[in-house]
């Protein structure tokens, strides 16, 4: 795999090809975004782009915006993980970050990706589904995270273009359809929509800004399976609306549901001297999942911190790998690469900060889904309980 960093004056590109070169691997510094998505065009590259370039997002666009670079790995080197906006570098899609004072650690991420791109030969096993946005550059960054999965795409850019993909046989799985969908907008046009396809129930995952969630999700439920995703959010949050709406239907029980939560997560292993960063995906009451190129192994105990939910200070617990997902792997729950970890210790002032930005975003996301969210996910039956010390 040939590594591509930009741009090449950045401080810690010297120490990342000194780190890289000892591995064997093939580096490759540019100036400009035009340099890099040359020298990533010919495909087995990943970008590595310094946070604080110019215009991140026109970068990210730029790099994955043709059929040869969509499936483009991306990461970003930045400075201190707690201060910067990682919530809107994860918004453009990148798939994971490392920091500058650690950037050797490219190393491992280099590795893992190196095992293959996920997207090469992809059958669609899980079926099509339909996406219907205005802006393409949406269009292309939601499909990007969607066919990691499995699935394929048939697009549409107004109204009457997605009445016509839904009357196509086989009717897609669901609808991911842009709220303000022109001409009239898709709520407006839902009733007649759905009857594009009569006898036939597809579920449909509306996208709208962040204002407009609650009003959007009132105007669906009244016709049928609906959820809304909030488009401000990192892209990736979609497989867990998608992944909610296409299960079987049917009350399930609820123990202690996972929300979406995104920040900044550092741990360490017992004995270990790194500290690795990483992000969060998801959270409950006794762990989370943690998104990362570089998952440690099965049943490894770990020392955490993390920022809780509503929180500005971090909580400090030991947990434990109860199951991981690597780069590209097909199998097993929609998540982005990471690792699963059930707390096993947690001093007394943590665990209280922990529940208080639990409580607080299960109530919120209550709120704003008038009592019953599709972002909410139950646990698994089979999650141990966690140990008393």
């Amino acid at each position: 795999m040939r590594i591509v960093m930009l741009p090449r004056k950045a401080g810690w590109v010297d120490a990342a090809r000194d780190a890289l070169a000892a591995a064997g691997i093939d580096v490759e510094a540019v100036e400009t975004a035009a340099e890099a998505v040359g020298a990533c065009g010919e495909g087995g590259a990943a970008l590595v782009v310094d946070a604080s370039v110019a215009d991140l997002a026109g970068v990210v666009a730029q790099a994955r915006g043709s059929e040869r670079t969509e499936s483009l790995p991306l990461l970003v080197v930045t400075r201190d993980p707690l201060r910067d906006p990682l919530d809107r570098t994860f918004r453009l899609g990148i798939d994971d970050y490392v920091v500058e004072s650690a950037v050797h650690q490219l190393r491992e991420r280099v590795v893992a990706l190196s095992h293959g791109d996920p997207w090469a030969g992809m059958r669609a096993p899980r079926g099509r589904l339909v996406l219907a946005d205005p802006d393409r550059g949406r269009r292309q960054t939601i499909a990007r995270v969607l066919r990691t999965w499995g699935f394929d795409f048939a697009f549409a850019a107004d109204v009457e273009e997605l009445a016509e993909q839904l009357r196509r046989d086989p009717p897609p799985r669901l609808a991911i359809v842009s709220s303000d969908l022109p001409p009239e907008g898709a709520t407006t046009a839902l009733p007649r929509l759905r009857g594009a396809r009569p006898g036939v129930e597809i579920p449909w995952l509306l996208l709208a800004d962040a204002d407009r969630v609650p009003e959007v999700q009132d105007l669906a439920r009244a016709y049928g399976p609906a959820s809304v995703f909030d488009r401000s959010g990192p892209p990736e949050n979609i497989i867990f609306l998608v992944n909610d709406l296409l299960q079987a239907r049917g009350v399930e029980a609820r123990r202690s549901p996972r929300l979406l939560h995104g920040g900044p997560v550092s741990f360490w292993t017992e004995g270990g001297t790194e500290t690795h960063w990483a992000y969060s995906y998801n959270i409950n009451r006794t762990g989370l999942y943690v998104r990362t190129l570089v998952p440690p192994p099965l049943d490894a105990v770990l020392q955490v911190r993390f920022r809780p939910p509503f929180g500005e200070g971090l909580v400090a617990v030991e947990a434990q790998v109860m199951w991981r997902k690597e780069f590209g792997t097909q199998s097993g729950p929609l998540h982005p690469p990471g690792i699963g970890i059930q707390f096993t210790r947690v001093p007394l002032a943590d665990a209280a900060a922990h529940a208080a930005g639990y409580d607080a975003l299960l109530a919120e996301h209550e709120r704003t889904a008038g009592g019953g969210s599709t972002s909410v996910r139950p646990e698994p039956r089979t999650t141990p309980p966690v140990a008393r010390r």
